[in-house]
């Protein structure tokens, strides 16, 4: 269940009700997971690609995404034929130079938009959580549409946000290019500039979001079935 009392972060946190996860896909829907990362706390590892429980890190958000989106994006600046031969969605980089960070990697897709009529909510999801239960993704893209109020609907847990499972209205992804141009690149600030909320998650459904941004963490997450969490 979520839980309504705990102290806000930068953006301020709204807590919201989660209903529940049936729906089908969503023809105004796209989906996104984000694999262009320099991976340094890795050694430089490319993060999609890290084996775990015998397939790519790529493949669990891209399995969560699939069944709700109408056509799921790679964004990938590294090893790009590896990510197009595994045949799971189209591969995009970053249009700017270097490793920019996520930003850069949801700015990559606004191009993309004007090929895929009626487009109304990006899905975005990261690359490095294998045990992410397939209720995240659908309880913020159902919030979203619930809430016309607000540009992007956000996961959180009790000791952190996670910017980087998100549902973000098409629209304001036309303010990134001038925010990067700024040189500012942390999600959470660009985020505080739109009307953005949190989606609260807790229990079994917390648990999802850990990460593999260290070796330890690929040793142990390697050993548990990438659908533990899953519904």
């Amino acid at each position: 269940m979520a839980n309504a009392d705990y102290p806000t972060q930068s953006p301020p946190r709204e807590t919201i009700a989660r209903p529940e996860s049936s729906q089908p896909r969503d023809s105004g829907t796209l989906g996104l997971v984000l694999c262009g990362g320099a991976g340094r706390r890795m050694g430089g590892r490319d993060k999609g690609l890290l084996d775990i429980a015998g397939r790519p890190a790529v493949t669990r958000p891209l399995e969560l995404l699939a069944p709700i989106c109408e056509r799921c994006f790679i964004s990938a600046n590294r090893h790009q034929d590896v990510y197009t031969a595994l045949g799971l969605g189209e591969v995009i980089s970053d249009l700017r130079p270097g490793f920019q960070g996520p930003l850069a990697g949801m700015e990559s897709i606004f191009p993309r938009l004007k090929s895929v009529s009626g487009t109304q909510i990006l899905l975005l999801l990261p690359c490095d959580l294998p045990l992410l239960s397939a209720d995240v993704p659908r309880q913020l893209l159902r919030e979203l549409q619930a809430r016309p109020e607000l540009d992007i609907v956000y996961a959180a847990t009790e000791s952190q946000s996670h910017y980087l499972c998100a549902a973000l209205r098409v629209e304001i992804l036309g303010t990134l290019t001038g925010h990067l141009d700024r040189d500012q690149r942390a999600v959470h600030r660009w985020y505080a500039q739109c009307a953005s909320a949190a989606l609260l998650f807790d229990g079994d459904l917390a648990k999802g979001f850990a990460n593999i941004n260290e070796v330890e963490d690929l040793r142990l997450q390697s050993q548990v079935a990438p659908d533990g969490f899953a519904t």
